[in-house]
């Protein structure tokens, strides 16, 4: 499968959740309430997951340099997209002035996450996935061990994710007191 597609297929997943969760927020059965239940916290792991494994690739790719007419195409294509319009939201990259200074910048401004959250989520890409060097080449994950359970997707992501922010913050605060 190519990108476009799992593109396709991601928006079209947003658009099914939203349209189950209209009905099934309607009266249901006991068990149809429990399922839908277990259902929506798989679906939140697998969120999760994707959160930071997205807040990676705008780093990784340097997504923050796109020129506003790339921005313009992601924008118009919005969330029921064709997949002509998703192949022409590929984007070009500026080497003049960017518009965001940074992966966390266009998180913050572009997407509208609060500035601790897409500083958190692009820490825990690092410590899970890997980071970018300065010259643009991967990096280890900080956190190995943490790294191969949260690529299992048998293991809740949140929980690794919660415990790599912790074990950096306690890594801060040594570093600080030294």
């Amino acid at each position: 499968m190519d990108t476009a597609q799992a593109l396709k297929n991601l928006a079209e997943a947003g658009q099914l959740i939203a349209s189950a969760t209209a009905v099934l927020s309607g009266d249901l059965l006991a068990g149809h309430a429990a399922y839908f239940a277990w259902l929506t916290e798989h679906i939140g792991q697998q969120q999760a997951r994707a959160q930071i494994e997205a807040a990676h690739a705008v780093r990784r790719t340097g997504a923050h340099k796109l020129d506003r007419e790339s921005f313009q195409a992601i924008t118009d294509a919005g969330t029921n997209p064709t997949i002509e319009q998703i192949e022409a939201a590929a984007g070009r990259t500026t080497t003049g002035r960017t518009h965001f200074k940074s992966a966390r910048g266009l998180m913050q401004d572009w997407l509208d996450i609060p500035s601790s959250t897409a500083g958190n989520r692009l820490i825990q890409a690092d410590c899970l996935i890997g980071g970018i060097d300065d010259a643009g080449l991967p990096l280890d994950p900080w956190l190995p061990e943490l790294a191969e359970q949260f690529a299992d997707p048998s293991v809740d992501p949140r929980l690794v994710a919660a415990a790599a922010l912790k074990l950096t913050s306690v890594t801060t605060e040594e570093i600080r007191e030294d």
